[in-house]
């Protein structure tokens, strides 16, 4: 993956832009077909079981995408493996919009959260390589872009689909992957032409900037900023995926509202996002450490789960307000990447193993949860399980309060 600064301005525009488009396009695989669930199950069967398969395939596919990404983009450079994820997401839209069984349903949705997966390893790399010099207004960008892109789906895909079919709503979302492959491939070509110019000497002097097989898990698990990182990330990753899964249910039972009311309250959940997404990454360049960012995630985490436990209905609207907003360390972890590596190749390095980790946790997690009120027949111990959760964003603040880069650590601890 080569990170030498593009000399034309151009260049840098056409990478803002490419960052900008394929951000739209990484939250439509989750929330273009949940919607439609009702629908599809008309011409195809969706059990309770098919529906929790369709649940955690996005948090395995992000998972599995921590694993490969930063190895592929390695070995083929940041723009080839971007162009080819975004392909993969272009033929996941369209392979599940013309499924005829679940089974290839399944295939479209992992195909697509694959693309997508990778995306989302290699966009803090993009930012580190094309706007090295803003990196949280850049992430504050893209992070917004993504929030939006999880809400909108859901308000359009049902329309879509009673107006035409749900094949044609869930097809509809590939003319946005389609604009998105266009500042990519426009960025390989140039980066083509650009690696043809480069020395021998060019090639040794990058080489030297990014200490050799940080790309191993083993490696990058010796560092203490990589765990910080991976450990409020891991949080933010189970919280989010356990309130998509099971909030309206919780509800509910808790207060007796109704599932319209539940549903509600859980798109205020998601919209919390969108105003995170705009001041945490700034806000996270221009502090020397990240604590006060996970004090507050903490407090807003146990303030939620801790009402939903001893007064559900006393303010329901409060404590998901505050478990929504207790997600802001989802944004400031994307700036992390970049901002506490040296090099583009090393930010997608962290980005993977903090990605693989928080994800494959996340994808058991509404499992778990939710067998724990089965086993109690209440959602007491899924609640106090929650809070515990909340809990393990403490030693995070130790492992960053130093404000080091991964690369000044691991070359100290290899010393």
């Amino acid at each position: 993956m080569t990170d030498a600064p593009l000399s034309r301005r151009g260049g840098v525009m056409l990478g803002i832009a490419g960052i900008l488009l394929i951000a739209a396009t990484l939250r439509l695989p989750v929330g273009a077909l949940s919607p439609l669930a009702p629908i599809i199950d008309g011409d195809i069967a969706l059990s309770a079981t098919a529906l929790g398969v369709l649940g955690m395939l996005p948090p395995v596919g992000f998972a599995v995408a921590g694993l490969s990404a930063p190895l592929v983009a390695r070995r083929w450079g940041l723009e080839r493996t971007l162009v080819v994820a975004i392909v993969a997401m272009l033929a996941g839209h369209l392979l599940r919009a013309a499924a005829p069984d679940f089974v290839v349903l399944v295939l479209g949705s992992l195909l697509l959260l694959l693309g997508a997966g990778f995306g989302n390893v290699l966009l803090p790399s993009a930012v580190k390589r094309f706007t090295p010099l803003s990196i949280g207004p850049m992430t504050a960008a893209y992070a917004t872009i993504m929030s939006l892109g999880s809400a909108v789906p859901p308000l359009l895909a049902v329309p879509l689909a009673d107006d035409v079919s749900w094949r044609f709503s869930l097809a509809s979302w590939s003319l946005v992957v389609v604009v998105a492959l266009v500042p990519w491939i426009a960025l390989v070509v140039r980066a083509a032409r650009a690696a043809s110019r480069r020395t021998a000497d060019d090639d040794a002097r990058d080489a030297a900037l990014t200490p050799p097989d940080t790309h191993r898990f083993a490696q990058l698990a010796r560092s203490r900023t990589v765990w910080g990182i991976t450990i409020p990330f891991t949080v933010s990753s189970i919280s989010a995926y356990v309130t998509f899964a099971l909030l309206p249910v919780m509800l509910q039972d808790l207060t007796g509202m109704s599932s319209g009311e539940a549903g509600s309250l859980l798109a205020l959940f998601a919209i919390t996002g969108v105003p995170l997404a705009l001041v945490a990454p700034v806000l996270t360049t221009r502090l020397r450490t990240p604590t006060p960012v996970l004090l507050a995630s903490m407090l807003l985490f146990g303030l939620g789960y801790a009402g939903l436990l001893v007064a559900p209905s006393l303010a329901p609207v409060l404590w998901v307000a505050a478990i929504g907003f207790g997600q802001v360390t989802f944004p400031m972890c994307l700036a992390l990447f970049s901002q506490r590596t040296r090099s583009a190749e090393n930010a997608a390095n962290v980005s993977g193993f903090v990605q693989t980790i928080g994800y494959a946790v996340a994808a058991v997690s509404p499992l778990i949860i939710g067998s724990l009120h089965e086993v109690t027949g209440s959602w007491s111990a899924s609640l106090v399980v929650m809070l515990v959760v909340v809990s393990a964003t403490i030693p995070s603040m130790a492992l960053l309060a130093r404000g080091t880069t991964v690369e000044g650590e691991l070359g100290e601890r290899l010393a």
